[in-house]
């Protein structure tokens, strides 16, 4: 990603998750809270695009483009965001009292939370560019509630980063959301990643999505698309790194982790729909050894 501009992927996953919202077929997967806000979101953000969303001609086009690049990612993606709400619900139940989510992007899980649980300490960190853009578009309500933080994680110690946050409470039980993140982490960088919430946190659970390897030796969806690994490349987000789903238990162990659960985004589905959601990325609930 480049250093002056918003993720690209950040975009098309919102756009993607008003699409399905709109969606006769889909729209019951969609929380209306999560809807209302990503709505609300988009239009502030980028209005032409929040336009061409709510027109059924251009929805069409994007859903014959998803054919022939990454059948049913965008079904992914509004489910991966249900199996992730699921795992908050569960932690929250448990007793945590804090959540930060990395990586936030578009994302409005802490703007729902903010509504649902006045007493929730919810912390935000992402990229300046596409920071910069959500804390223009939320209202001051949402503001007063959520601690943003622009920092470069691939760059930037989160330990260090949270320590300077005077939101943040490092003795507070609290969950790390890593959505759509560990991917565009090298191996090594993932470990560290690991590391940092522990330096950050004396009892923290995480939440995260990460890539299964592919008969190539490379992180990516299955089926993979040559166009879509192109324009990751051209945009500067290629997939990094990933892992066999049964390796990943040992390598959170090595790392300071335990494995709770672990699911992929076709799980959420309780329904028969149009199209199958895309595999290839899961969604991890794991706890940290000290906690």
């Amino acid at each position: 990603m480049k250093a002056d501009q918003a993720s690209n992927t950040a975009l098309i996953v919102a756009a993607g998750v008003q699409m399905l919202a709109l969606d006769p077929d889909y729209r019951a997967m969609v929380p209306a809270t999560m809807a209302a806000h990503g709505h609300g979101l988009l239009r502030a953000s980028h209005p032409r695009l929040a336009s061409l969303v709510a027109r059924h001609w251009f929805r069409t086009l994007v859903y014959a483009a998803e054919k022939i690049t990454l059948p049913g990612i965008l079904l992914h993606y509004v489910l991966r965001k249900k199996v992730i709400r699921e795992y908050t619900a569960q932690s929250i139940a448990a007793g945590t009292h804090q959540i930060v989510l990395l990586g936030a992007g578009y994302d409005t899980l802490c703007m729902e939370l903010a509504e649902q649980h006045k007493n929730l300490r919810l912390i935000e960190i992402d990229h300046p560019a596409t920071q910069a853009v959500k804390r223009a578009a939320a209202n001051a309500s949402q503001e007063n509630r959520i601690h943003y933080i622009a920092a470069e994680l691939g760059k930037q110690n989160l330990a260090d980063v949270l320590r300077k946050c005077e939101g943040f409470d490092a003795n507070l039980k609290t969950l790390f959301i890593a959505e759509g993140l560990l991917m565009y982490l090298t191996s090594s960088d993932v470990a560290s990643f690991l590391q940092q919430i522990q330096l950050a946190s004396t009892n923290a659970s995480l939440i995260f999505t990460w890539m299964e390897i592919q008969t190539n030796g490379r992180p990516n969806f299955r089926p993979a698309s040559k166009i879509i690994d192109f324009f990751l490349e051209r945009k500067a987000e290629p997939f990094l790194s990933g892992m066999a789903q049964d390796q990943v238990a040992r390598f959170l162990q090595q790392h300071g982790f335990n494995l709770n659960d672990l699911k992929e985004s076709t799980a959420a589905s309780q329904q028969p729909n149009k199209c199958q959601a895309i595999a290839g990325e899961y969604i991890c609930l794991a706890d940290c050894q000290h906690a």
